[in-house]
Order: C-alpha cells, then structure tokens, then sequence
C-alpha cells in the first residue's frame, strides 16, 4: 500500500469515528428520556474537557515549547487562554445575555457561547494533527498518528455534542456544527500533502505555533470544564432554582422544575471516568 493510499484510507475512518461519536447524542436526543442521558453525558463530557486540558494539550504545549523559550510560556498561555473565555462568557457576552433576559424574542442571544468556541478550538486543534499526517514521510509514523487521533477522535466529537445540545443549539445547527467538525482532520491530512510537496518545515516555527495553541486552548478546556459543566451539572437546588425562575420570567419552558439531584454521585464518578479515559488515550497520543 502506497503512502498516499494509506493517508487517504485514514481520513476516511477518521471521518467516520468523528461521525459515529457525534450522532450518539443526537439520536438519544429523539427520546423521552433524553433528559437525563445529556445531564449524566454532559458531566462525562466535562471530564473529557478536564483531562483534554490537563493531561493533553497543557502537556504538549509545555514540551513544544521547552526548546524553544525559557520562559514557563505555556503555563502562562493557558492562564490567558482561561481568562480570555472569562472575559468573554462572563463580562463582555454575560452583560449582553443579562440586557436580553427578560424578552421572550431573544432566546436565542441566551445561548452560551462556549458551545462555538469549543467547535472552534476542537476543530483548529484536528487541522492541526491532521496537517501533522500529511506531512508524515513514513508509513508506520502515519500509522502511529492515525491512531493517535483515531483514539481521542470520537470521544470528542461526543463530547462537544453533547454540550452543544445542552447549551440549547437548534438541531440542524447541531448536525451542521459536527459536520465542521468531523471534516477538519480530513482537510488538515489533504493541507498537509500539499504542503509537504511546496513548503520546507521550520521545526522552531512548528513548534513555536502548535506549542501556543496547544497551551492556550488548554486554559479554555478547563475553563468550559469547570466553570461552564461541572459547576452547573453538580450545582446546589438552590442554584437550580434561580436558573428556572430566571429561565421561566424568560418565556423558556425547556428548564423542568428542580428536583433533588440523585445522580450527584453518579456524576462525580463520570467526571473521574471522563479524566481517566483521556489519561490512558494520552499514551496512545504518540507525536
């Protein structure tokens, strides 16, 4: 098998683990009990996040960038990464969605924005592996990084829908947005193969723009982790409350009375699950 054939042959399964993750959530959405199957799935998702931005990208910026600088650069782009989405979802969009609250017309303003940024770094992120297969020369180095994005692949696209669904995006958006989604890591293998017949790679450039990226969009996983998931899907009744009160002056009948949580536990452990399977997909990560 050429290498060429081979690199074809893995943006296909690429492409289709991507879809298979993704179309999970939307089928379960179909379903009465759907409801609970987003809450739990959204804690697991939040999980993921955690360990994405943990265990992965703060891990893999801090290596590229090691030869580069010596300052701790990825340590502080990850906290600028975080406070920038701070900024975003909590300052500039929070006073936007505060001024559109209480008109019925605006629902859609209401949306978070996280859902939009994480497709945006989800997808830069898979142009990236993907150009990284392109350019391999080698059959057994694609190979190995072929299964490096096979492995985390699906579960992101999971993931992502699942908060894209949570986060109240309109069902052909969503098959819209997993569609961008699961296309990037084909475009980022075909950008990939013509680049490595017209550009000579710059190893400290390489380094020094995956490095970055990596680090910064490693503050924004944990952030969309823990201030926008983890902290609504393990929040107090008393915190449920005033969101279905607010939700209800809105004119928003999706919010359903709070109840008291009995999956608190169980979420918890999906949260510690979420963070362990990208622990062990973290050694099949070769790069």
């Amino acid at each position: 098998m050429s290498l060429l054939t081979f690199k074809l042959l893995a943006a296909v399964a690429i492409l289709a683990i991507a879809i298979i993750g993704g179309v999970i959530p939307l089928f379960a959405a179909r379903h009465e009990s759907s409801r609970r199957f987003f809450s739990l799935g959204n804690a697991f998702a939040g999980g993921l996040f955690l360990g994405v931005g943990f265990i992965h990208l703060l891990p893999e910026g801090m290596e590229k960038l090691e030869g580069v600088v010596e300052y701790p650069l990825a340590a502080l782009l990850a906290a600028l990464g975080l406070g920038a989405l701070l900024l975003i979802d909590r300052v500039i969009y929070g006073d936007h969605q505060a001024d559109h609250s209480h008109s019925p017309g605006n629902l859609q303003m209401q949306q978070s924005i996280y859902p939009y940024v994480l497709l945006a770094l989800l997808s830069i992120h898979s142009v990236i592996a993907g150009i990284t297969l392109g350019l391999e020369s080698h059959v057994v180095g694609s190979f190995a990084i072929m299964l490096g994005i096979l492995s985390h692949k699906g579960s992101a696209a999971f993931a992502l829908m699942v908060s894209v669904h949570e986060a109240g995006i309109r069902a052909k958006q969503q098959k819209t947005m997993l569609a961008i989604f699961a296309t990037m890591t084909p475009v980022g293998i075909l950008i990939g193969l013509i680049a490595a017949f017209f550009l000579t790679e710059n190893e400290t450039i390489t380094a020094l723009i995956e490095g970055s990226f990596n680090a910064l969009a490693a503050g924004t996983f944990i952030y969309v982790a823990t201030i926008e998931i983890i902290d609504a899907e393990l929040s107090t009744r008393e915190m449920r409350l005033a969101k279905y009160v607010l939700s209800a002056l809105a004119g928003d009948d999706d919010v359903p009375m709070p109840t008291k949580d009995g999956d608190r536990v169980a979420k918890f452990v999906l949260i510690i699950a979420g963070i362990a399977l990208m622990a062990l997909l973290s050694q099949w990560h070769l790069h």
